[in-house]
């Protein structure tokens, strides 16, 4: 029950690491307590401003192509959950589906070649002369 006020701070860190559009899934460490009564998530995300600026935008782009080609957008029904409806359980829904694939532009071998072999890695140019190592302190 002491427990309980530690919520906000590990859903907080949950929704802080949650996987961007360009990642199909994100592993993470995590902190548990010893009787299961609570878990963080023991990372703190860190970026380089301008990468992330060029890959949301490269997001936003793709998002605009997806929205116009109805993929993976469809329109929301209200309301969302019905009195008679049955409440949803994890184990059944959501536990065996497979994480939809990640959003990202295709970029050319010879116009993107810059940027073609880190643009959507989770950290980015992280072991080169560019950035301070895992710090990510001085970019």
């Amino acid at each position: 029950l002491g427990a309980l006020k530690y919520i906000p701070h590990a859903v907080f860190k949950l929704l802080e690491n949650m996987p961007m559009p360009w990642e199909q899934v994100r592993m993470v460490d995590v902190l548990y307590h010893v009787t299961g009564a609570i878990t963080f998530v023991n990372e703190v995300p860190k970026v380089i401003e301008p990468v992330y600026l060029a890959q949301w935008g490269t997001m936003w782009i793709m998002m605009r192509r997806e929205k116009r080609d109805r993929r993976h957008f469809k329109r929301m029904r209200f309301p969302p959950f019905d009195d008679e409806e049955p409440p949803l359980d994890y184990g059944d829904n959501v536990l065996d589906v497979e994480p939809l694939e990640p959003i990202a532009i295709d970029l050319d071998d010879e116009e993107d070649a810059a940027v073609h072999g880190w643009l959507y890695d989770h950290y980015p140019l992280r072991f080169t002369k560019f950035v301070n190592g895992p710090s990510y302190r001085t970019w």
